[in-house]
């Protein structure tokens, strides 16, 4: 009798006791040292979101010149926002010029200019921009890149002034748009636009509609944190390599995989993902909309891109299409690890992929912030520094350098620090006190 009630007993507490357990599983809550507040969740960076062409066909700066009033905004909000309004807008007639002459906004009746700028990190196919703004022309658009819009807005109809990166071209398009009715628009977004200033860099860039445009003194930036974990690399290969026998080799941090007509890479170091279509060869002389177009469906039918990429660079030579990460507007580079997304395209499919195994998973608030120069401050270091030639500056702007922190331990903390970068001689560069790196 006595044994029985023990057992009762004995099995009572063991129920009440995996209750309690359970219980405490299910509500616990890890506490961090580095945090503030709770953490909060992120987009996924090609976390399995279907990307529309027109959130990464965009702009990464607009400025607002109204005679010597400069504002500017990169909130993209306002960048995208003004452009979703053009839609069903006719282009009357375009034409491109090798005459520098031909860029002529017109001047208002109180005798100010009065246009916008439209910056594109580097050239862009004009196909591929009236596609995305939903432009119709019943003529044959000119194959012409384009890496900056002066939208004159002092005319009664909006004119489109699209310069080439070298600025030794210029693609005027006349439109139907009425400019009273543009400048509405971007009336709406006026709370996001700052004080901008435009600096000389060479001969180019020495009048208001060339020059080098940014936050005249951004002051304190906010500094951001994120929790992140690696994709899987066994997945992306049963994607790519599909019905393939894969063989594994490792060379310290780097796994090799090979199929019978495929090939990948993969750095434990640097994150980086790397694949070739060993039956594909690269093609040469095709049209830069197209292959932009077929790189960007390939990417999206495998989930490899978030509403935060941004088209961010095209190599003609190589048809290779360059896609980065943007967070509170910011262009996000890294020189720690891989953080860009590219795709050559073939003959007929894609020759070469790369994309960073690395993912974003929450935010971890913090009250970090990082100060950083006035945009004329970091023009005139470069000028003084004699390892450098300013006149190879093309573009500069404000983005995230993306690195783990240090302190991140076995979190994997990525710390986004807000830094100038500048185009130099054609490649970006962190700007670091009066260097580039």
């Amino acid at each position: 009798m006595f044994r029985e009630t023990a057992k009762s007993v004995i099995l009572f507490v063991l129920v009440i006791t995996s209750a309690v357990l359970t219980y405490m599983v299910w509500s616990y809550q890890p506490e961090f040292s580095q945090v503030d507040t709770s953490v909060e969740s992120t987009p996924n960076i090609g976390g399995g979101e279907t990307v529309s062409f027109k959130n990464v066909m965009r702009a990464y700066q607009l400025i607002w010149v109204d005679g010597s009033d400069v504002r500017g905004t990169i909130e993209e909000d306002a960048v995208v926002g003004v452009r979703e309004f053009l839609e069903g807008t006719e282009i009357q007639d375009i034409n491109v010029y090798s005459n520098m002459n031909r860029l002529d906004p017109a001047v208002g009746e109180d005798g100010h200019e009065k246009f916008l700028i439209v910056d594109y990190p580097s050239e862009m196919p004009a196909k591929s921009l009236f596609q995305v703004l939903g432009f119709t022309y019943d003529g044959a658009l000119p194959d012409y890149s384009f890496d900056r819009i002066i939208v004159d807005i002092a005319s009664e109809n909006v004119t489109f002034f699209m310069l080439n990166e070298s600025l030794d071209k210029v693609a005027v398009a006349n439109t139907d748009i009425e400019s009273e009715y543009l400048l509405s628009i971007v009336e709406r977004y006026e709370d996001s636009f700052e004080d901008y200033t435009g600096i000389i860099t060479n001969q180019q860039t020495s009048n208001n509609k060339t020059a080098i445009y940014g936050p005249n003194d951004p002051g304190e930036v906010n500094v951001e944190n994120f929790l992140s974990t690696q994709h899987s690399v066994d997945v992306v290969n049963d994607i790519l390599f599909m019905d393939d026998e894969i063989s594994t080799t490792r060379n310290e941090d780097v796994y090799v995989y090979e199929g019978e007509s495929n090939i990948a890479t993969y750095s434990s170091d640097t994150y980086s993902y790397s694949y070739t279509n060993l039956d594909e060869t690269l093609s040469s002389g095709r049209n830069p909309h197209h292959t932009i177009q077929r790189s960007f469906d390939f990417l999206n039918s495998h989930t490899a891109l978030a509403n935060e990429h941004i088209l961010f660079d095209y190599e003609e030579e190589s048809n290779e299409s360059i896609y980065r990460f943007t967070m509170n507007g910011y262009v996000v580079f890294s020189g720690e690890m891989q953080n860009t997304i590219s795709v050559k395209y073939g003959n007929n499919a894609v020759y070469e992929y790369e994309r960073p195994q690395l993912h974003i998973d929450a935010n971890v608030p913090g009250d970090q912030t990082k100060e950083l120069t006035t945009l004329e401050n970091v023009r005139y270091q470069i000028a003084l520094n004699e390892e450098l030639d300013l006149q190879k500056v093309s573009k500069i702007t404000i983005g995230y350098d993306m690195g783990f922190a240090e302190s991140q331990t076995e979190l994997n903390l990525l710390e986004f620090t807000p830094e100038w970068f500048v185009k130099y001689d054609g490649e970006w560069m962190r700007f670091d006190e009066g260097g580039l790196y």
